[in-house]
């Protein structure tokens, strides 16, 4: 399936340092997925995942530094190095695996890069609050821990976009699919403008003012901010919707497919 995917995608290897990349079932949202992984350089081997805690813990803002994940492809590598060091520069993250034992949003990533990558290692780091001081320091401590390591990795957010429909409780546009989808696709092309522009303030501000249900908002502004003094910008890769697969009107969530090169 994911080959399927990828070879559908109409991109190339680049420069990335950071990328957004939807974290639904791969028949929903692989299509975007793939762009974002298919551009992806070929030379990088270590990657931070951050991604939304969906079910709550304990632990709000939580790291593991060590261990092994296992997917159906094999075993990942936590980079305890790497992780030490972000652990060592936040004053927010815990180090936790109790936080990730029920959550999908970074696992779900691993399974591409898997496919792409002979090796790799990885850090991953689950939020569950996307107040602008946590955001800020979870970036930063990201940012600081390359300038000490001097390694090069991707920073990958783990996020789906809108969210709409009776099925999530939130559906304040009636009228026929065509009007839904098209609400649903301009919140979220205001919320990727933001992030494109690097601006995680913006971002922030857009999801308040549109009431824009974005899980991952944390984790992509966290993302923006540790990669502020590496790139000029973003681009929207692919964007997609689960009612192109699913055509349940009840139950819609767009996907955004970003990189920052």
């Amino acid at each position: 399936m994911l080959e399927k995917f990828l070879r559908q995608a109409d991109v190339e290897p680049r420069n990335i340092s950071g990328a957004v990349s939807p974290h639904a079932g791969y028949m929903y949202c692989g299509k975007t997925q793939a762009h974002v992984y298919k551009s992806l350089p070929d030379d990088v081997d270590t990657f931070v995942i951050i991604g939304p805690n969906h079910r709550g813990s304990d632990t709000q803002e939580a790291i593991m530094t060590s261990g092994l994940w296992k997917t159906p492809l094999g075993s990942a590598r936590i980079n305890s190095e790497l992780g030490g060091k972000i652990l060592e520069n936040s004053k927010y993250l815990e180090d936790d695996y109790k936080a990730h034992n029920e959550e999908h949003s970074i696992e779900v990533q691993l399974p591409w890069l898997q496919n792409k990558y002979d090796n790799f290692t990885f850090v991953p780091i689950s939020m569950g609050d996307n107040k602008i001081e946590k955001c800020r320091d979870i970036g930063k401590a990201i940012k600081e821990a390359r300038e000490e390591t001097g390694s090069k990795f991707v920073v990958i957010s783990s996020s789906d976009f809108t969210h709409f429909g009776r099925s999530y409780g939130y559906m304040p546009v009636s009228g026929g699919i065509g009007k839904k989808l098209n609400y649903i696709k301009k919140i979220d092309m205001k919320a990727a403008s933001a992030v494109e522009k690097l601006s995680p303030e913006t971002f922030l501000d857009t999801v308040k003012d549109y009431e824009a249900t974005i899980c991952g908002t944390g984790p992509i502004a966290a993302l923006l901010y540790s990669i502020e003094d590496k790139v000029s910008g973003g681009k929207l890769l692919d964007y997609s919707t689960s009612y192109e697969i699913s055509k349940n009107e009840d139950s819609i969530v767009g996907y955004c497919g970003i990189t920052f090169e």
